[in-house]
């Protein structure tokens, strides 16, 4: 296998890792002031220290995700921030479009200078904390430019059991059922393993309404145990599995003292079945992606 895409990333300029709860009230972003003052699991890496991590664990590319802010002027200055990063490191970096849909036209005008800007889809999104619908007129008109320039969207997603964390929010899957169904030849991804959207694939009708919706592995080891690899695949089918780690979260906190890549790598790597390891951790990427 050539070298390994991670499909979720997180990266930020260096004036928010100086006091992210600081530049969070100051520029009207309290749901991410929030999770990240209360965070023991946040770590912070510049470009330098990423690159490094990444040529430890055998990346050749990360997808930068955005945020989901709640202001739409951040999502534009992180856009070009990240697509500013993917330029610097051609090849290295490709980066997600962050979007508000809550701000009508300014987001839609957004969203077409981000993808001419460079940027290879839109996400990480999260209508319920941004505080819009996906059956917003506006988010409709969205959807459309996306499939019309074949770009995927990244939603989180969250799971519907187990105990309460820090920053969770419910997203209920059968919205994104819903816009699967609306939207057939729009790409999705959903973040964290679909909240176990994976399970319902195996019912017939779902896994044909969700013939183009993916699901990637972000954050895995803090919600899953490594047997959901394997599984996962058995449910939906390699194809719809992405590669994601969520750095710089300390995914395995009792044996990190710093985000790296290499321990989910390895996890990743052991626990698929060996004829899928080339799709989930390349292929389906510079697939979903458009990365050459």
């Amino acid at each position: 296998m050539q070298g390994i895409i991670d499909s979720h990333i997180h990266a930020y300029p260096a004036e928010l890792a100086v006091d992210p709860v600081a530049w969070a009230a100051a520029n009207g972003e309290p749901y991410w002031g929030g999770l990240v003052a209360a965070s023991k699991l946040q770590d912070w890496a510049e470009p330098a220290r990423m690159l490094a991590d990444m040529d430890a664990a055998g990346v050749a590319c990360c997808i930068v995700q955005g945020w989901y802010w709640q202001r739409q002027e951040n999502c534009a200055a992180m856009n070009r921030w990240g697509a500013a990063l993917a330029r610097a490191h051609p090849g290295r970096f490709a980066a997600l479009a962050s979007v508000q849909p809550a701000a009508g036209d300014r987001a839609v005008d957004e969203v077409c200078r981000a993808f001419d800007d460079g940027c290879v889809g839109l996400g990480e999104l999260h209508p319920a904390v941004q505080g819009w619908s996906l059956e917003s007129a506006v988010w409709e008109r969205i959807a459309t430019i996306c499939v019309e320039r074949c770009q995927p969207v990244c939603f989180h997603a969250t799971e519907p059991v187990g105990p309460d964390y820090a920053g969770k929010t419910e997203t209920p899957l059968a919205d994104y059922v819903a816009l699967a169904r609306r939207f057939p030849e729009l790409k999705i991804v959903l973040a964290h393993w679909g909240g176990g959207l994976p399970f319902f694939m195996m019912n017939r009708w779902t896994a044909k309404t969700l013939r183009n919706v993916y699901f990637d592995t972000a954050a895995s080891p803090l919600l899953y145990d490594s047997r959901v690899w394997a599984a996962a695949v058995n449910m939906a089918g390699a194809e719809h599995i992405l590669y994601g780690s969520d750095y710089p979260l300390r995914v395995y906190p009792s044996r990190q003292s710093m985000a790296e890549m290499r321990l989910l790598r390895d996890e990743a790597l052991a626990k698929l079945p060996e004829d899928t390891i080339e799709a989930v951790m390349r292929g389906n990427a510079q697939r979903v992606f458009g990365i050459a």
